[in-house]
């Protein structure tokens, strides 16, 4: 082959490989570059991931194709940008060029107009109680440390006041500052709140134009410091300098991408990204994540905890009714017990609000019914039907009254993190309101304790589940049943063969043409994962099948 200049690029496709591009002469291009090139006939703006590549020289020189032309308008891809793509890449058993079509696909143009402005400018800086303070400086001492910060608290705490005066120390300090909240709403509803502080917080997340976030995207390449709120897709922001990461309600699972790939986590992409920049990780909860807990108690992050609510506030009351107990003693009238009627009726005669919770949106019309026939009037003045997706938007002190009519359906069956997640639910209810009560047929549930958290980790410690372990989920997809459990079936022997060196992790299914596959945190945790993810593309191209992989399944 003659002296040309060759390139390897990554092309927005699932692709194991990085493709081979020649270089026009004349023209002059270097890593993180965004280049026009034309992979299987169609055109793809891709990265430039080498340069000064050597072909293979079997290759013949007519099979390497030129790149079309430099995409001059897109600024190029930092380096750190391309080690956090591989980083997720490898984590997350995908390909880089996966990554990049989920990270690149908003920003394939520049606005027309935009102009780079200061927005590092703090409005009256949160004032702090004693007990805020002195978590504030402990967190400053951890992350002297490198540790991840874990902040614990009540609802009402304060524990956003401390997040604000630590980004607020952040941005004098010349660096930016990435706030991120579980989902749009969320964000939306905080934004105000942070605006007090931070009048120049830049929003992002999808509910945006494509011209706004690409402001960002902009702002952010500058250098400039910037206070950025928004949702896990925020984590693609490529920041020049980035100094503080706060995850709030990580525990959420709407931090977890279940698709496209890469099926990322946000609290562990954060820390991730933190890791590449050098910035600091604080990761808040009312009821932490298992995981997190675990991290904890091993050493890996440092636990801070507000107990008490920042007004001295009394502890909320909570009553646990148990409806086998009062059907027996004709103590229930439809879906509620004589004793919540009773708490309602105070509630409504006494002009409080009170929420009233159905497990599902079907349940809603039928509570609706009863309730406008015991209290006429009442519904949307004094009570309040939702979901339990309402919670998290649930702001602090809004009803005098919370009640979850039927919690079974929340409680543990397949899902072994069924539990947890309503071990959540309860704990960020009991913080929100005066008096929760809680309607239920398994009233001894564990879930019900005081030291639930310790008797879920036991049991997960017992099954070999997470956070002891790391689970990987194979979901092989077929349209023809019959066929889909018998590759399903020969997937779970071949990978049961090719993962018996690596600790021989616990591999359970296929049931449904799910697999899973729970490895030992040990030194053979990534080699493993790498086995596994090179046997299921080899199945995936022999049969001709498609199987999703999701690393860390919530």
């Amino acid at each position: 082959m003659n002296a040309k200049n060759y390139i390897q690029v990554i092309v927005p496709l699932k692709l194991d490989w990085e493709p081979v591009y020649s270089v026009p002469e004349g023209l002059e291009v270097a890593e993180g570059d965004r280049v026009s090139v034309i992979f299987s006939g169609k055109e793809y703006i891709s990265v430039v991931s080498r340069t000064g590549v050597t072909p293979d020289p079997d290759l013949r020189e007519d099979s390497i194709h030129s790149i079309l032309d430099k995409v001059a308008q897109l600024p190029p891809v930092s380096p750190r940008e391309l080690r956090f793509w591989r980083t997720l890449a490898s984590y997350y058993l995908c390909t880089v060029g996966e990554v990049y079509n989920n990270v690149y696909f908003r920003d394939r143009s520049a606005p027309k107009k935009w102009t780079a402005r200061d927005r590092s400018a703090i409005a009256s800086e949160p004032v702090l109680s004693p007990s805020q303070e002195t978590v504030y400086c402990s967190a400053l001492t951890a992350f002297d440390a490198g540790k991840t910060v874990l902040l614990q608290g009540v609802s009402g705490s304060g524990k956003k006041e401390v997040y604000l005066k630590l980004a607020a120390n952040t941005i004098r300090q010349g660096k930016s500052v990435l706030y991120l909240v579980p989902d749009i709403s969320v964000s939306k509803a905080f934004e105000e709140r942070v605006a007090s502080v931070f009048p120049d917080v830049m929003p992002y997340h999808s509910g945006l134009t494509a011209a706004k976030r690409r402001d960002v995207i902009l702002e952010a390449r500058t250098g400039n410091p910037l206070f950025v709120l928004g949702t896990r897709s925020a984590l693609w922001i490529p920041f020049e300098k980035l100094g503080l990461i706060i995850v709030d309600q990580e525990q959420d699972s709407f931090y977890k991408q279940d698709s496209p790939a890469p099926r990322y986590h946000t609290r562990e992409t954060a820390i991730m990204l933190a890791s590449i920049y050098g910035a600091k990780v604080i990761l808040g909860s009312t009821c932490p994540s298992l995981e997190s807990v675990y991290n904890s108690e091993t050493g890996l992050f440092t636990r801070l905890e507000l107990n008490q609510r920042f007004n001295n506030s009394p502890e909320p009351e909570v009553m646990l009714v148990d409806i086998s107990a009062e059907k027996k003693k004709r103590g229930m009238s439809g879906s509620f017990s004589l004793k919540l009627l009773a708490r309602l009726k105070d509630a409504v005669d006494g002009g409080e609000k009170a929420l009233v919770i159905c497990r599902a949106k079907a349940a809603i019309e039928q509570v609706r019914e009863e309730l406008e026939n015991i209290f006429p009037g009442a519904l949307g003045r004094s009570i309040k039907l939702d979901t339990p997706f309402a919670v998290k938007t649930i702001p602090y002190g809004e009803y005098d009254v919370i009640a979850v009519l039927l919690a079974d359906g929340l409680l543990g069956r397949e899902d072994f993190r069924s539990d947890e997640r309503a071990m959540q639910m309860f704990t960020q209810l009991r913080g929100k309101t005066g008096l929760l009560v809680i309607q239920t047929r398994e009233s001894g549930h564990p879930v019900f304790s005081i030291e639930v958290a310790n008797s879920l980790l036991a049991e997960r410690k017992l099954a070999g589940y997470p956070p002891f372990t790391r689970m990987v989920k194979l979901e092989l997809k077929d349209s023809d049943e019959n066929r889909q459990k018998l590759r399903a079936r020969f997937l779970g022997n071949r990978v049961k063969e090719v993962l018996r060196p690596f600790s021989d992790p616990l591999i359970l299914g296929p049931e449904k043409g799910e697999i899973r596959v729970f490895f030992k945190r040990d030194k053979n945790l990534t080699a493993g994962k790498q086995a596994l993810y090179k046997e299921v593309t080899s199945f995936e191209q022999q049969y001709s099948c498609h199987i999703i992989i999701d690393v860390d399944p919530v």
